[in-house]
């Protein structure tokens, strides 16, 4: 006689979220809908519920949490405007996917001759190390070591652009153990999200033009003195908080360069 086997994650998590909306520490907002929120922010940051997963229906986590559902829902509908649900007619609340979050997965990317198609691009992974050495990464992201990882992008075989991207290394470690390999053509930020739960939900881009210093030129095929473009790229996340930093060095290009949040 087989045993039937019943799923109690879903209980589970339920069960840890009502408690911690009975054991809000001191600070949280004394609305119940606020409350509520914050602490559905901190499950999902804990990684309660993984990027693609459904959250129980909105009656049940009412009853479970004996909250109104005018509550519940109102919650929902903040958490999907901050970009952390997906909520779909008919099937359900979904926590984000790193593919839902958008277009703008990229923090930049070029568009060809004609205005309308993407440039397509190769990406190579020179290094994944980890820093102690400080700058404006550290002065960012806080934290005493980093992750960097050193990335040459070929787009469209006309030009190439050098990319430096740092990360905390106290939670992100384990990017150290993966094959260099494994990293080449993969975008990032949809790694960040989906394998540590640490969407980038805004980016702020800072620019400036000058001539390239010969370490830069060198990466990218041209000659020192060129002009170019040194592109700052800052990643967000839950909270505001800060989770990415990029540094970028671009070739002077007819091609139009398209930034994205």
């Amino acid at each position: 006689m087989s045993e039937t086997r019943t799923d109690t994650s879903g209980d589970l998590r339920l069960r840890m979220l009502a408690r911690a909306m009975q054991e809000a520490a001191p600070g949280m907002p004394a609305s119940k809908g606020q409350r509520l929120y914050q602490t559905f922010l901190q499950m999902i940051e804990r990684g309660a519920w993984r990027p693609g997963e459904q959250l129980p229906p909105e009656r049940d986590l009412a009853e479970a949490l004996s909250l109104s559902l005018g509550t519940v829902q109102g919650v929902l509908r903040q958490l999907t405007t901050a970009g952390l649900l997906d909520r779909r007619q008919g099937a359900g609340t979904f926590i984000t996917k790193a593919g839902d979050i958008g277009a703008n997965v990229w923090h930049f990317r070029f568009r060809a001759r004609d205005g309308q198609s993407l440039m397509p691009f190769e990406i190579r992974v020179r290094s994944v190390e980890e820093t102690a050495e400080h700058g404006e990464w550290s002065d960012f992201l806080g934290g005493a070591s980093h992750i960097v990882v050193d990335r040459v992008i070929d787009v469209g075989g006309e030009f190439q652009v050098h990319s430096r991207f740092y990360l905390d290394a106290a939670r992100f470690r384990p990017l150290l153990d993966l094959p260099v390999g494994f990293l080449t053509q993969k975008n990032l930020r949809v790694l960040l999200h989906e394998s540590y739960n640490a969407p980038t939900l805004r980016g702020v881009h800072r620019l400036n033009c000058r001539p390239l210093a010969p370490e830069h030129a060198a990466l990218i095929g041209c000659g020192p003195g060129e002009p170019g473009i040194y592109m700052t790229a800052l990643g967000y996340s839950f909270r505001d908080a800060p989770i990415s930093f990029q540094h970028i060095v671009i070739p002077s290009t007819e091609y139009e360069l398209e930034i994205l949040g």
